[in-house]
């Protein structure tokens, strides 16, 4: 019987105390009417549990921001401002409102509140530059990713065929190329992770759980063993690395001697997709080209975690530069394109797909998802992240409930757009709306042509 595909979820509070991104203050001039205990959906205002005469202290960490409470206050009494702890978080793409969402989805799997005074990520660098159409979201039936509408996150990674071809019987001739089909477009990618054993455990498990699968080295240190979600990463020069069971992707870091190790793989995994792994730089267009003109099925380019090139081009520009330059040497049936690096929100997953990529890797947004602060450069002397408390449990479902929120929020997106399927989104650059195209369109003539 088919069944819909379903992120089991199971709230998972942080270790410790909660962070508070608000800071509410409650001073004497309080009554303790409890007015701000009715104003307040979120239960940030409750009546002392030794005493219900007068009011608690607020729990900031629950706090949406929705400033209810002050406005119902009639003496004035409450204050709410940002935290100075907030204000200190991450660095560059990684703003303090994306940790702590990460932090918030890991907890709970649910799509993130933002509460009154949201202005949005409208417009910026990368991503943020890029609006997806939302056309449908008027339609009359548009009922929600929990509704009538059936939704689609499956992708295939592997080389697809043009068309088929059959003998004068029907008997198919085509010879029919390996595939992995995965039931997201998300895969957890450990390979540039500094985690503790216990949460590298967590996070393959985590995957199992998804259906998804999980990066890894092939020689690395790996907890009891590997499972069928594993895609082992070759270093040059060292295919004949030992690994076992036979898994259902591998790949292999780029290198002069590229073609050999392909090669190499291709023959001591007879069938499996091969991907190969490219830092990205100056001139990807080409050596992606190069790459699917090959045998390899997948080319998996790797963006820092700013989401950018080695040189600084955006990966969103790189990403679209990449499938044309592929598309228009009529190879991209050919290839599966992954990237990983720079995907900070949920929203960057369908719009690295309609930039051209097959699938996307999480990497930093795992380690945000276990406590990390994303600072600009880590300061691991001073680092308030403790991973020796990080269990294989709570490691686990804080990576599925990230996922199963990330996967909703891609749900909704694809609901509003009136795209039922996610490989449709791959290279489909017109569903997008692009800030800079928009604004040159709306101010060249202002400007005499700029």
């Amino acid at each position: 019987m088919y069944v819909r595909y379903h992120v089991p979820k199971n709230e998972m509070p942080p270790m410790g105390a909660p962070f508070s991104k608000s800071s509410v203050t409650r001073d004497d001039r309080c009554m303790n009417c409890g007015r701000c205990k009715d104003a307040c959906i979120y239960s940030v205002h409750e009546r002392s549990a030794t005493d219900p005469r007068v009011m608690a202290e607020p729990k900031s960490y629950l706090c949406k921001n929705c400033l209810r409470c002050i406005e119902e206050c009639p003496q004035r009494a409450l204050s709410v401002e940002l935290s100075k702890s907030y204000l200190e978080l991450g660095g560059g793409l990684w703003t303090p409102q994306r940790v702590v969402t990460i932090w918030n989805e890991a907890w709970t799997g649910k799509i993130p509140v933002f509460g009154a005074g949201y202005r949005g990520m409208f417009s910026g660098t990368g991503y943020d530059s890029m609006w997806t159409d939302m056309s449908e979201i008027v339609r009359p039936t548009r009922d929600g990713i929990h509704g009538r509408e059936f939704i689609s996150t499956s992708i295939d990674l592997g080389k697809r065929v043009d068309y088929l071809e059959f003998d004068a019987a029907g008997r198919l001739t085509t010879k029919m190329p390996n595939f992995v089909e995965i039931p997201i477009p998300m895969i957890l990618d450990l390979t540039r992770l500094d985690l503790t054993t216990q949460a590298r455990k967590g996070l393959m498990q985590a995957a199992k759980a998804l259906g998804t699968l999980f990066i890894a080295p092939a020689e690395g240190e790996l907890p009891n063993g590997r499972n069928g979600s594993m895609v082992p990463v070759f270093g040059a020069g060292s295919t004949a690395a030992k690994f076992e069971p036979k898994p259902k992707m591998v790949e292999v870091e780029y290198s002069a001697d590229w073609a050999s190790d392909l090669k190499a793989l291709k023959e001591r995994f007879g069938g499996v997709p091969v991907g190969i792994r490219v830092q990205a730089k100056a001139g990807i267009e080409k050596l992606a080209v190069e790459l699917a003109s090959s045998e390899a099925d997948i080319i998996h380019i790797l963006y820092d975690e700013q989401g950018r090139e080695s040189e600084g081009r955006l990966a969103k520009d790189s990403l679209l530069s990449v499938n044309r330059a592929i598309a228009t040497a009529s190879l991209r049936e050919r290839v599966s394109i992954i990237a990983g690096g720079g995907l900070a929100a949920a929203e960057h997953v369908p719009k690295s797909l309609l930039c051209g990529a097959d699938a996307i890797t999480m990497e930093r947004a795992l380690k945000v998802a276990l406590g990390c602060h994303a600072c600009a450069e880590c300061k691991k002397e001073s680092c308030t992240m403790d991973q020796n408390g990080i269990t294989s449990d709570w490691s686990k479902w804080r990576a599925v409930n990230l996922v199963g929120a990330w996967r909703d929020q891609m749900l909704e997106i694809m609901g509003a757009m009136g795209v039922r399927e996610a490989r449709r989104l791959r290279g489909e650059s017109g569903r997008a709306i692009f800030y800079e195209e928009t604004e040159k369109d709306a101010f060249a003539n202002i400007n005499g042509g700029a």
